[in-house]
């Protein structure tokens, strides 16, 4: 958004700062619950090993990164940085720690990709799982073309 000119450099900053504010509260409460943090980070490496047995990594990355551009997907803010590689690919799975963040089913074909993802806090009832389609356009870059929630 910076470099196509939709973020000012003092918004970017801010965010930024936002951004680095949430990483270091995370990183104080893995500090003071070692186990819980071990474990999310297991989970969180099973989540990407599971979506690597049958798709590449840079497509998964591409996928996140399309999620990041959409507009009103809530976990998107924090896929905004999914390209990087490197950052590791389970760094954006997140089972059991708010904001929840899954990838159930992912299919890919040539021109399209129909996932279904599941977002929200950790309690059952506010989980929100939807299905996103999206499609390649002239250039190859996945777009939206669809999403429903079930």
């Amino acid at each position: 958004m910076l470099d196509s000119g939709r973020l000012s450099l003092d918004e970017f900053r801010a965010a930024m700062k936002l951004h680095a504010l949430e990483i270091i509260d995370e990183m104080e409460e893995d500090h003071l619950n070692p186990v819980a943090a071990l474990l999310e980070q297991m989970t969180s490496r099973r989540a990407a090993s599971k979506l690597l047995k049958t798709h590449t990594e840079s497509l998964i990355r591409e996928v996140l990164q399309a999620f990041a551009e959409i507009e009103d997907f809530f976990p998107g803010r924090w896929l905004w940085n999914a390209t990087h590689p490197h950052i590791p690919l389970h760094a954006f799975f997140r089972s059991k720690r708010t904001p929840v963040f899954r990838i159930l089913e992912m299919e890919a074909r040539p021109q399209l990709i129909t996932t279904t993802v599941e977002y929200g806090t950790k309690e059952p009832q506010t989980l929100k799982r939807e299905q996103i389609r999206l499609r390649r356009d002239r250039r190859g870059q996945l777009e939206l073309e669809r999403r429903q929630f079930i």
